[in-house]
């Protein structure tokens, strides 16, 4: 028998309004409940750190994290290292994660950085503007150069061109709903996923081509994730297939887009809402070098964790039970999914101290439990990009706050709202600034 849980209505509130919905269950429920979605197999929720632990140390061959997350397949496509489990998924992680490795983060360090301050000359001064578009103008055009390692010719533009396109349908109003296959309906090119159909079309041929021309003229000493592709051999010398190679580019550039704009967004609100905080972070960064490197950045380090830990962008994650399986003493049965619960997990007092407060010191000369904080999820699942996202958003933080004081609009309180895969914060999420100088 599965624990209780909220009935079907109730359970659109996951899709409009997740954190409100997620805390509501909690006070009502506890720490194990069920939410039941129309078409799909339940999901089991939990906040239990033991079992989390459980979950994330289980047996990968009865734990699938490639089915839970198959909904978003629909955004992807389904060959993606995201989507796949077992042995398929261990023989493309080894192969993918070397692009996302040491050294790899540090050589798009600069890159980076003339980008946040190319956008920042065109910032208003004194005048509220949203923030929120312009982190998802950066974080795209980052993971862009990125990934391809673009220049400023006429194919470079209509790659950018057709990727933004399609991005921009994945975060319309029926992005939440193209995550159940009832709603995936092709009635021509005017329809909603008939739109996204086309415009994929178009988009893979436009990449199929793109993989040839690199393939053709393959230069072993560019740094841009396609090229770490195209030259990954698993043991038995094969390269990753196009088809492959078409799946994990867009989840390397949905995923590494939309999820760190969204923190962003949320860690600069906050930076405007404590300027004891932004004041702190603001004396490390400007005693450091315009370029220094982020594991410098301690204190920055601990705001972006705990800005994460309070609004984690991906609420939740995932595991289909292949068999009936026992999790922290409860019996549950083969083809639910266990939903280890990011944001519940986050706020339980037990864990942290006055869970509701911003206050990055807890994560001061302290390393954050594995199985407590999880905000890029655990175990042999955890993000490939994780280090990417964070290395990223220490770079846009200290840019923005060594230039600029960051400066709350008054009234204005943050409504957590999906975008795409992403929970980010509504209207935009408004900010002032005042100049340094």
């Amino acid at each position: 028998m599965l624990p209780p849980g909220p009935g079907l209505t109730a359970t659109l509130g996951f899709l409009r309004d997740p954190y409100n919905f997620l805390d509501r269950c909690a006070r009502e429920f506890g720490e194990l409940f069920t939410v039941r979605v129309p078409g799909v197999a339940p999901f089991v929720f939990t906040s239990d750190p033991k079992a989390v632990r459980e979950i994330f140390q289980g047996d990968p061959a009865v734990l699938h994290a490639g089915k839970a997350n198959s909904p978003l397949g629909a955004f992807m496509g389904e060959r993606s290292v995201l989507f796949l489990d077992g042995d398929e998924h261990l023989h493309d992680r080894r192969m993918i994660l070397p692009a996302f490795q040491g050294e790899r983060m540090r050589a798009y360090g600069p890159m980076m950085r003339s980008i946040v301050r190319a956008v920042t000359t065109q910032w208003p001064i004194g005048l509220a503007f949203p923030i929120y578009p312009v982190m998802r103008a950066i974080t795209f055009e980052v993971i862009m150069r990125a990934a391809f390692g673009l220049d400023e010719s006429a194919k470079a533009s209509r790659l950018k061109d057709l990727i933004a396109r399609l991005f921009a349908l994945y975060s319309g109003r029926l992005a939440s709903l193209f995550q159940l296959p009832a709603f995936r309906l092709d009635l021509g090119p005017w329809s909603p996923w008939g739109r996204v159909v086309r415009l994929n079309r178009e988009m893979e041929a436009t990449l199929y081509a793109e993989f040839a021309r690199r393939r053709a003229a393959l230069e072993e000493n560019r740094e841009d994730i396609l090229t770490m592709l195209l030259l990954a051999r698993d043991e038995s010398g094969a390269p990753l297939s196009d088809a492959v190679l078409r799946d994990e580019m867009i989840t390397i550039l949905l995923a590494g887009h939309e999820t760190t704009a969204a923190s962003l967004a949320w860690a600069i609100y906050r930076l405007g809402q404590h300027r004891d905080v932004a004041h702190e972070a603001y004396d490390e960064i400007a005693r450091l070098p315009d370029d220094a490197d982020p594991s410098a950045m301690r204190y920055l380090d601990a705001v972006v964790n705990e800005s994460m830990r309070l609004s984690p962008v991906v609420p939740n994650i995932g595991r289909v039970l292949q068999a009936d399986t026992k999790i922290a003493c409860r019996e549950l049965p083969k083809g639910v999914t266990i939903a280890p619960c990011i944001y519940l997990m986050h706020r339980r007092a037990d864990l942290w101290p006055n869970p509701d407060n911003f206050d990055p010191s807890r994560f001061i000369d302290s390393r954050p439990n594995p199985y407590s904080f999880i905000p890029f999820g655990g175990g042999t699942r955890r993000c490939l990009g994780a280090a990417f996202a964070t290395y990223q958003m220490k770079i846009v933080l200290s840019e923005l706050i060594r230039g600029f004081e960051i400066v709350g609009v008054e009234n204005y309180q943050p409504r957590p709202t999906r975008v795409s895969i992403a929970i980010g914060p509504s209207e935009g999420m408004p900010i002032m600034l005042k100049s340094r100088e």
